[in-house]
């Protein structure tokens, strides 16, 4: 009752101060004083504040659902202070730009003035240390009121409050990881306050409580030189793996051997100075010790063979803990957590409309390889799409590691405009940050894609499927169609979109570079209600011509009518009639076009039997395409 009390005191409060909140129907007020709370002031102290930013006096009030939402975001906090939330992972949803940070923000001020709440602490886990700056600032944190634990010395050095003393700790995603890996939260002491665990645990961003665990044969060759004379009971067991491995193919499973009870060697003894890819190996090679792992060929490889496995990556003591994750409503990760184990529960969302977004999509690939095969032709694209706004920021979100690292120089170099109106943020950065809110014009050229293995391993983790039982395609398919609409989410809300009035949208205007076979049409629709997509034109190109033409009807019309099944080379060629394999590989394989329509058509040359070339095409996006429904 005492939380009741005060939510209807924090309405009653809002009312005498005339705020926009009266859209939301009121709780009876059990006590009128604006200064006074109660046993509980807390949690109306912490929502009078926030709607008093969110909807001052004049300006458009909080539409209901959103209200509520934040509302109950604000309960769960409190709950947590007061030590009366249960064990459980609770997710709030809400979309950017709405006040999930925001409604942080006004509870950790609150909770920092609250007498009744002095021994409480809080510790708030990030994705990108960038973010603490603005965090303190926008709490008002005085500098004994904080402390940031990350490997960032320079970040550490923010406060010379030692962490333990701490009210608010800031830290990462990577640090609780590693801090707690094999082991409880509540051991970790470098996250206590004054020798307790701190009752208040936040989580900015993405949670995946699982991890992909994997080891190719490749890797575990790499490490038979660092090892075999340091430790070489451990080199012999590698070796003896690798064979294994080979001989068991891929499609199975293989019992793994205890690597520490079969070597005498621990971990920690055999990372000892290595450099960070072996140590890293060998993590893997630990952390798969005495299970059933799956083997599988990575997509494209001749004879490799990987090792499979998923660990526990956050333990589950962390809870009670609150998640903020706009990604939450489409990302089928969650939704399996929730399903199969219970620990995630849902605060109350809102839907908000996409109505001000307008996405053009360019059917082309985009990924990695034709980034590297065709960079000239797809930054001309982008270029020409920027110089269309002469006057305009832009945002370019494209992939850190393709064409040599160069696309952002390359793009600015085919501008006929200023390039410093223009802004790129990588893949793998475009979560957290709030710096490009402003720019109305966002380009993603490109899509970010995981392997295949990964997709499969990550439903068998989440939908708590075994190593002995076969994972649905349906549910795989499910998974990487939700982490598509994750990263295109995220993304897009970095400019623009994440602005407007919480209900709706700021005004922008996307541009998406990704194959057809992608079917990020649909994805779009999904993951933006109310957006409107467009197709954006790509500057025409000649037709290819002749048997090379024949060639891609040949293949489309393969793959239409049997998509599931590989396509040998051999049989094209004898479809078209060419007798000379150099011949056959100069004109047609190598033929520019060729490779563009395979690449559009999601169709890579592979290796089939035991030959070391490639010698057939097959299908290589399935994913998305099987869980694409009605639009």
């Amino acid at each position: 009752m005492a939380l009741a009390s005060a939510l209807a005191a924090g309405a009653a409060c809002v009312r005498q101060h005339k705020s926009a909140l009266v859209v939301q129907t009121p709780l009876s007020p059990l006590n009128r004083d604006c200064t006074s709370y109660g046993s509980n002031s807390l949690a109306a102290d912490a929502i009078f504040s926030l709607f008093k930013q969110l909807a001052p006096c004049g300006v458009d009030p909080i539409p209901r659902e959103i209200a509520t939402a934040l509302r109950e975001l604000v309960v769960k906090m409190v709950a947590m202070a007061d030590g009366t939330a249960p064990p459980r992972f609770f997710l709030s949803s809400l979309d950017p730009g709405v006040g999930k940070t925001t409604a942080l923000v006004h509870f950790v001020k609150a909770l920092l003035r609250s007498e009744q709440h002095e021994g409480v602490a809080v510790l708030l886990c990030l994705s990108r240390l960038e973010e603490i700056t603005r965090l303190v600032e926008d709490m008002g944190l005085n500098e004994a009121d904080f402390a940031v634990l990350s490997s960032d010395e320079g970040m550490n050095g923010l406060s010379t409050t030692p962490p333990r003393e701490a009210r608010v700790l800031f830290t990462t995603h990577a640090m609780v990881k590693s801090r707690c890996k094999g082991r409880q939260f509540r051991t970790a002491e470098a996250f206590h306050f004054q020798g307790e665990v701190r009752s208040v645990p936040i989580w900015d961003e993405e949670m995946l409580p699982g991890e992909v665990v994997s080891l190719d044969t490749d890797q575990l060759a790499s490490l038979r030189d660092p090892l075999r004379l340091s430790h070489p009971s451990l080199a012999g067991l590698i070796e003896g793996l690798e064979s294994d491995l080979r001989a068991a193919g891929c499609g199975g499973s293989i019992a793994w051997p205890k690597v520490e009870e079969a070597t005498g060697v621990t971990l920690f003894a055999a990372q000892r100075g290595l450099e960070p890819r072996h140590a890293s190996y060998l993590d893997a090679l630990y952390a798969l010790s005495g299970r059933d792992v799956l083997l599988r060929k990575p997509h494209n490889a001749k004879t490799v063979i990987s090792a499979l496995d998923t660990r526990d990556a956050i333990p589950d003591d962390l809870a009670p803990v609150v998640v903020l994750d706009a990604s939450g409503r489409v990302r089928e990760t969650y939704a399996q957590w929730q399903r199969t184990t219970g620990k995630l529960v849902r605060l109350p969302s809102a839907k908000k409309s996409y109505r001000n977004l307008v996405v053009h999509v360019m059917d082309n690939a985009s990924g990695k390889t034709a980034w590297n095969s065709n960079a000239a032709g797809l930054a001309l694209e982008v270029a020409r799409k920027i110089d269309s706004k002469p006057e305009e920021e832009w945002l370019v979100v494209y992939h850190k590691g393709a064409n040599g690292g160069r696309i952002p120089e390359q793009i600015k170099g085919l501008l006929d405009t200023n390039p410093d109106r223009v802004r790129f943020l990588n893949w793998g950065k475009h979560q957290g940050t709030n710096d490009y809110r402003h720019i109305r014009n966002v380009i993603l050229a490109g899509l970010i894609n995981y392997r295949q293995t990964d997709y499969e391993m990550m439903a068998r983790y989440y939908g708590g499927i075994s190593s002995d039982q076969e994972a649905p395609k349906a549910l795989i398919s499910e998974i990487e169609a939700g982490e598509h609409r994750h990263h295109v989410l995220q993304a897009l809300c970095r400019a623009s979109v994440r602005q407007g009035s919480g209900a709706e949208c700021g005004p922008c205007n996307a541009y998406i570079i990704a194959p057809k076979r992608s079917r990020v049409r649909s994805l779009l629709r999904k993951t933006f209600p109310g957006c409107e997509v467009r197709s954006w034109s790509p500057v025409k190109q000649k037709a290819p011509t002749g048997q090379v033409a024949k060639a891609i009807e040949i293949v489309k019309a393969r793959f239409s009518e049997n998509p599931d099944s590989p396509f040998m080379l051999l049989d094209l060629r004898d479809a078209l009639g060419i007798t000379d394999i150099s011949n056959f590989k100069r004109r047609i394989r190598e033929h520019k076009a060729f490779k563009s329509a395979l690449e559009q058509m999601g169709v890579e040359e592979v290796t089939i039997g035991k030959g070391a070339n490639k010698n057939a095409l097959e299908m290589t996006w399935k994913g998305v395409a099987l869980v694409e429904g009605p639009d």
